[in-house]
């Protein structure tokens, strides 16, 4: 889902929203998987964090945009 979701967004010309939805949620999964490997946590845990963290997190943000209306534009801005 947030492969296509970010598929249909890139298409759509909705770049920068893109950019700073991934900045908001890398912001979220830096701290957590840095901690998660201070910790000693093993590969598995970091790729839970990652799929749960940020995928999660992405899948959020793209949900909230597909809803809305503002990345329905048709042809270029004026």
């Amino acid at each position: 889902m947030v492969f296509v979701l970010d598929g249909v967004l890139i298409g759509a010309g909705d770049g920068r929203y893109l950019a700073v939805a991934g900045l908001v949620v890398l912001g979220g999964y830096a701290p957590l998987v840095l901690l998660t490997s201070a910790l000693g946590a093993g590969l598995t845990v970091v790729w839970v964090v990652f799929g749960l963290a940020f995928m999660g997190g992405r899948l959020a943000t793209l949900l909230r945009r597909s809803r809305g209306e503002e990345w329905l534009v048709t042809g270029a801005a004026a």
